[in-house]
């Protein structure tokens, strides 16, 4: 890759872009789940919902982009008291030029340096080992071994506040 890729906040500008990025990586892989329905989604709502967690401090949605285009994206969402939900993704052709670890890093930091949150917390399947690998290494813990949809997954955990 020649150009840089960069790491920010998502804005409200982005709102267009994230919806793409993410019908995008529903296709790529049985391994990212999406709660919304995308295809009702607008980009109005998509702005709004972009809005509301950057004034968040239990909430974040970040994104890497290569030139304008939006090639990953974390997010970090409440889950319950004190644990937010950890959730990556990159594109496919973009996989394995460490983007997916810079983008779990920028998630820890900001839940150490900024959130209110003592926990992420995150559900991948067992046969994802690149995404364990990644977890494991930025000192996530399996907490239990569960089942999703008939496959088998595990819940991690990282402490990001002194409990």
């Amino acid at each position: 890759m020649a150009e840089e890729v960069d790491f920010r906040l998502a804005g409200e500008s982005d709102a267009a872009a994230v919806i793409e990025l993410l019908k995008k990586l529903k296709t790529e892989s049985d391994t990212f789940v999406v709660d919304s329905d995308l295809d009702s989604l607008t980009v109005e709502d998509e702005a709004k919902m972009i809005s509301l967690i950057s004034l968040s401090r239990s909430s974040l949605m970040a994104v890497s982009t290569l030139g304008d285009e939006l090639i990953g994206i974390v997010t970090v969402e409440f889950l319950k008291k004190g644990i937010g939900e950890l959730g990556v993704a990159v594109l496919s052709e973009f996989q394995g030029y460490q983007i997916g670890s810079n983008l779990v890093e920028m998630a820890i930091e900001w839940s150490i340096e900024y959130s209110n949150l003592d926990k992420l917390a995150l559900t991948v399947f067992k046969d994802n080992a690149p995404a364990i690998h990644i977890y494991e290494k930025y000192g996530f813990k399996v907490m239990t071994d569960i089942t999703i949809d008939e496959r088998p997954a595990v819940y991690m955990e990282i402490a990001t506040s002194e409990e």
